[in-house]
């Protein structure tokens, strides 16, 4: 506080001083300029005006002059020549007048100038008349004219002229006696400044040595408390020369280094501040310890080990300044270190943990998608090879369910065990999440990295893992992608890794499957999933539609149950309408039919809820669902929330699904038939099964397979096949249904057959579920009431 107001006053002062000396130089020279512009302008001024004052007094006496030329001049043409300047001169006299008014003349000399007019006025007639009668030669007289009044008044015309030079004169002399005063003027002034200023520098003088006293004292007590604080900070300090050598340390550099204060100064600077790099071992040279350091700086190195003198490894971190004296000379270095080494092995743990799972400490999924990025771009950038194995351990969920979590935990510690010996320095063995594993193979090419896998899978297949009195086998299933220039991003290399993965799974476990960039069974599986992302996302915009077909009653005593059948549709994100076989096989693959059977019931019910009681649906029924424990209860829910009668819904199961769930299909179907839905058996005669499967199933209506119906005419297999379906059905009480009815023909022989419904494109083309038109009683729909159109793609089961 005591030091920044010294500095202001005393800076203060000085521009005070300075402020005065500018405003002496300021005002003289403002003063003195303005003094010499406006003399010189008078000057110039009056001067311009009386040399045309003298120019007009010189014409006036040439005219005169003239007059007596052409007087005694004998030759006429000497005469005439004389007569010509004589008027030029009167021509030149007016000019010079206007002249004199366009400079701007004062009163008095506009009075004066008056006067010389006026006797121009007055002489002019008969100075012309004298010279009329000397060209016409007509001298009687005029000598006497001359002398006695030419003269006279001439001699009054110069007079009057010669008082505006003297008028002019007069102003000289004033302006000259007014610029000396303004002289004297800013003179008093100038000295006044000039001793404000000497006084000022005096009191300034006095206060500078005063404060300058005040301020070594100052200096001296903080130096005194500075040398305090160095020694109580917890930092370490050491303070260096230009010349990088030691000249102080504080207490807590003492302890760190090993040195005293007194043993260290003069020491170079690296002596005592002996720095090397933590991971290679090298050592460092700080800026400070050349002398060099120009700006203050912060840690060179975040891995630096300070060597204490009894070879004590510290980590440290640390800040240099440099130390300026008044003249922003470099004249030294202070260094602040700190003792970082809890810090350091904390940061370390904790990069571990990040980057390493804790339960293998193998590197994480996180990291490897980090090296994975890394290889991607050495591929692209340097066009080099490497190799990706995707790992899925077989028999892991068995031996986690029978045995618990804990069992689990240990197998996965021994794989990891297993497989680290197999792999170079440069690859990385990386858990990806529960059982599954992921090897980077760094410069390796497919080949390579081919054997590593089976070695990998040979090395499991021997290994016997053992928990308590139980012995298990674990296998294992490799995805093997390349990793080159073309491979694309790392989530979409791990995405193929993946799907390789599971081909191997798919192809029957325990084996390494190379993905190849033609592989179309891996592209496919890759079209399923993205499907399934689709099929989500149309779920959450409620872009799943219902549309409808007919099933028409082709026989008399069928006109009792006349219903429609629903199917599924989804809207993609642009708004045009996907087939179901496009997303069908995908949700099937995946686990999400019953999703979609689930979203289908409820919205059918609900619509059926709002619509006349004659109006009845039927719904298809996956295999999942069927598999699925709580679709019963689903199915019972909708019933008592839409209060909607089961006699108004048929639903229609697989051949093949019925089959795969026989136990859940009889009691389904038992169970709503009770409450009075009817069940159809779709797709009747696609599947392995055989006619004895029939007595076993309470259902209402058979739908013979579509592909041997659409063929039926030219096939005479086909043809068979729909007749004895047909006949069968009949034996046993069953109603049968013909699908892919597409023409007249088809619709034809199925009446003489006997069969009892019929659907398809021919009969009526699928529309959607809230634009129901109704057929007229009792009236079927032909290929001329209802054109089909063969174009329309044909779907592999129109009733989803």
């Amino acid at each position: 506080m005591f030091r920044h107001k010294s500095k202001t006053l005393i800076a203060s002062g000085f521009v005070l001083v300075l402020a005065l000396t500018v405003a002496l130089a300021g005002v003289g020279l403002t003063r003195m300029t303005a003094i010499h512009n406006h003399l010189t302008l008078v000057t110039e001024r009056h001067n311009v005006k009386a040399d045309i004052i003298f120019s007009m007094r010189h014409i006036a006496r040439e005219r005169a002059l003239s007059t007596y030329a052409m007087f005694i001049m004998v030759d006429p043409f000497d005469r005439e020549e004389e007569l010509r300047r004589f008027t030029d001169m009167a021509a030149e006299f007016m000019d010079l007048r206007d002249r004199l008014l366009a400079i701007g003349l004062e009163e008095n000399e506009r009075l004066a100038l008056d006067k010389v007019l006026e006797q121009v006025r007055l002489y002019q007639p008969l100075h012309l008349a004298l010279v009329d009668r000397i060209t016409s030669e007509n001298l009687s007289g005029i000598r006497e004219e001359i002398l006695r009044h030419d003269l006279l008044r001439q001699r009054t015309m110069l007079g009057l002229l010669d008082e505006m030079v003297e008028l002019e004169r007069a102003e000289i002399e004033k302006a000259t006696a007014q610029a000396a005063r303004e002289y004297n003027s800013a003179y008093l002034v100038m000295l006044i400044l000039t001793a404000v200023i000497m006084v000022s520098g005096f009191f300034i003088a006095s206060y500078v040595i005063h404060r300058t006293r005040l301020v070594e004292q100052a200096l001296a007590r903080e130096k005194e408390h500075a040398e305090i604080t160095l020694h109580s900070v917890g930092d370490a300090v050491i303070a260096a020369d230009e010349q990088g050598n030691v000249n102080y340390l504080n207490p807590a550099a003492e302890q760190m280094t090993g040195w005293r204060n007194a043993e260290a100064r003069g020491q170079p600077l690296r002596n005592i501040y002996h720095i090397i790099n933590e991971t290679t071992r090298k050592p460092l040279e700080h800026p400070a310890m050349l002398g060099v350091l120009d700006t203050p700086i912060a840690g060179l190195d975040k891995h630096t080990l300070l060597i204490s003198r009894s070879g004590r490894e510290l980590a440290v971190e640390d800040n240099a300044a440099p130390i300026r004296n008044g003249d922003g000379e470099n004249v030294g270095a202070i260094l602040v270190f700190r003792d970082v080494t809890d810090q350091r092995q904390m940061q370390k743990q904790l990069s571990w943990q990040a980057s390493h799972d804790p339960l293998t400490g193998l590197a994480n999924r996180r990291e490897f998608e980090v090296l994975l990025e890394r290889l991607i771009a050495s591929a692209q950038e340097q066009d080099k090879h490497h190799a990706l194995l995707y790992l899925d351990l077989d028999q892991f969920k068995v031996i986690n369910d029978t045995c618990g979590h804990v069992a689990g935990d240990e197998l996965l510690r021994q794989i990891a065990g297993l497989m680290r010996p197999l792999i170079r320095d440069s690859d990385t063995l990386t858990r990806l999440g529960g059982d599954e594993f992921g090897i980077l193979l760094e410069g390796c090419y497919i080949p390579q990295a081919e054997q590593i896998a089976h070695k990998v899978l040979e090395l499991l297949e021997d290994f016997r893992f053992v928990w308590q009195d139980k012995s298990f086998r674990v296998g294992v299933s490799i995805g093997l992608v390349g990793i080159h220039a073309g491979s694309g991003s790392a989530s979409s290399a791990l995405s193929v890794a993946d799907g390789a993965c599971y081909m191997a799974k798919d192809k029957g476990r325990n084996r390494v499957w190379v993905h190849q960039d033609d592989d179309r069974e891996a592209a496919h599986r890759q079209g399923e999933m993205e499907w399934v992302s689709r099929i989500m996302r149309a779920f959450d915009e409620n872009r799943f539609v219902l549309y409808y077909q007919h099933v028409v009653p082709l026989a008399a005593d069928a006109e009792d149950y006349r219903c429609r059948e629903v199917l599924v549709r989804m809207r993609a994100e642009n708004g045009e309408l996907i087939p179901p076989m496009a997303f069908i096989p995908a949700a099937e693959r995946y686990g999400m039919m019953s999703t979609v059977d689930r979203w289908v019931v409820k919205t059918a019910f609900a619509w059926l809820a709002g619509h006349p009681s004659g109006e009845r649906l039927a719904i298809n029924l996956s295999s999942q669902s069927l598999g699925d424990e709580d679709f019963l209860n689903f199915v019972m829910e909708q019933f008592r929330t839409t209060r909607l009668s089961p006699r108004r819904i048929c639903f229609e199961i697989t051949e093949t699904a019925a089959i795969a769930n026989w136990n859940r299909a009889t009691h389904f179907i038992a169970a709503l038939r009770a409450h009075g839905c009817r069940f159809a058996l779709d797709d009747f005669g696609s599947g392995m099964s055989s006619f004895g499967y029939l007595k076993g199933l309470a259902i209402d209506f058979i739908k013979i397979d579509g592909a041997f119906v659409r063929d039926m005419i030219d096939d005479e297999v086909d043809f068979a096949m729909v007749e004895a379906v047909n006949r069968i059905g009949h034996v046993m009480g069953i109603r049968t249904t013909a699908e892919y009815v597409e023409n007249d023909q088809i619709l034809e022989k199925l009446r003489e057959l006997g069969v009892d419904y019929a659907q398809g494109y021919g009969l009526h083309m699928p529309q959607p579920l809230e634009v129901i038109t109704e057929l007229p009683a009792g009236k079927t729909a032909s290929a001329r009431e209802k054109p089909f159109d063969l174009d329309f793609p044909v779907i592999g089961r129109p009733a989803v």
